[in-house]
């Protein structure tokens, strides 16, 4: 399965203006100070919002358009001091011939919209 997530992270007050106007809740949350796992603590707080899912690559664009520009419209945005927000894309990599060569086309129109917004992209694929 392909997916976006956006993983936000920075301090409590601002983050916790941003996820009283975002379209959707988050799938998980975490304080500053918790455990992460390996004798390791979070050094602030944040969230992971799943923005879209599909079976296909291709489809992913316009759903992650559709769910920034209901952000927008609700006032959302990641450029303000103190918050770091990225875009995961994870993308299946063996799904077969039917789709290992359809490409993941994301158009500089795109590209702003994230640069304006303030979030950052990653990229990576999964069997």
């Amino acid at each position: 399965m392909n997916m976006a997530k956006l993983t936000v992270h920075g301090d409590d007050l601002t983050l916790a203006s941003i996820l009283e106007v975002l379209p959707t809740e988050p799938e998980r949350q975490w304080r500053k100070g918790e455990p992460k796992g390996a004798g390791r603590i979070h050094l602030d707080s944040g969230f992971e919002v799943l923005v879209a899912q599909a079976s296909q690559a291709q489809v992913l664009p316009s759903r992650i358009r559709s769910y920034l520009a209901e952000c927008r419209s609700r006032g959302v945005s990641f450029s303000m001091p103190r918050i770091v927000a990225e875009l995961q894309l994870q993308l299946a990599g063996d799904a077969g011939p039917a789709t290992a060569s359809a490409p993941l086309d994301l158009p500089l129109g795109d590209l702003a919209v994230f640069s304006d917004m303030g979030i950052s992209l990653s990229l990576t694929t999964h069997p």
